[in-house]
């Protein structure tokens, strides 16, 4: 009889080593080999359920999604604004269980995800070096480093997160309207949009760099939401 493998079970795995191998070591570090000391598993294991980097980088990815929903869904109030704290708590890392794949995921999207602006010319170094050794421009074009990968392999690290930053902002955008929403926030809201939006971003950032504990940035979050309310936020149990 044919021996069965659990084969979604090994991705499983899989995807969470490649979480925390990210976590633990950064974009850099991320290879199936290293995965595969991170299971204790063999190479060619790893290598019969994953092409590449790129797929790595999906499934820490997916990892992220996965422990952004856990716990944080499915809850519901009649109350505007306990709802409102809800909706903006499911955004923030609110505890230290939460905090691991914020911490990824600014990783992941700053190796992969982000591009140059392409305001500053190629070889703006290169040229000002130039000039101020030798006092003029020799004209001659800079060779683009590519000390670990080539365009298109750099192009691909980009690519591999483009679907999952595009998801991430749509969540955003439509949590934050629903909130204002709920919060009677009037028309034109695109500042206001803007303005906790990156109150949620910012807190986050601060979070993972130590500055401020995850449960203090949520209820930063949450207050600064709540301040923009059209709403009495005073409750009744305040004035007990």
């Amino acid at each position: 009889m044919p021996r069965l493998i659990d084969y979604v079970g090994r991705f499983e795995f899989i995807r969470q080593a490649a979480f925390a191998v990210v976590r633990d070591e950064g974009v850099d570090a991320l290879s199936r080999r290293r995965v595969a000391l991170e299971l204790g598993a063999s190479v060619n294991t790893i290598r019969r359920l994953v092409a590449d980097w790129v797929d790595l980088a999906r499934l820490a990815a997916d990892q992220v999604v996965s422990r952004r929903r856990l716990g944080r869904f499915n809850k519901r109030t009649e109350d505007p604004l306990e709802a409102v704290e809800i909706m903006v708590r499911m955004l923030m890392p609110e505890d230290d269980s939460h905090l691991d794949e914020e911490l990824v995921w600014l990783k992941l999207v700053t190796a992969c995800a982000l591009k140059p602006s392409g305001l500053e010319p190629p070889g703006t170094v290169r040229r000002d070096f130039g000039i101020a050794q030798r006092g003029y421009d020799d004209g001659q074009a800079s060779e683009t480093a590519t000390p670990e990968l080539g365009p298109r392999a750099r192009e691909s690290r980009r690519d591999a997160l483009e679907r999952y930053v595009t998801d991430r902002d749509n969540t955003l955008t439509q949590v934050v309207g629903r909130v204002l929403d709920l919060l009677e926030v009037p028309e034109p809201r695109d500042d206001a949009a803007s303005t906790l939006i990156a109150v949620i971003e910012g807190l986050t950032l601060s979070a993972c760099l130590g500055r401020i504990s995850p449960a203090r940035a949520t209820d930063l979050a949450i207050a600064h939401a709540l301040a923009m309310s059209q709403r009495d936020v005073h409750r009744p149990e305040d004035a007990a």
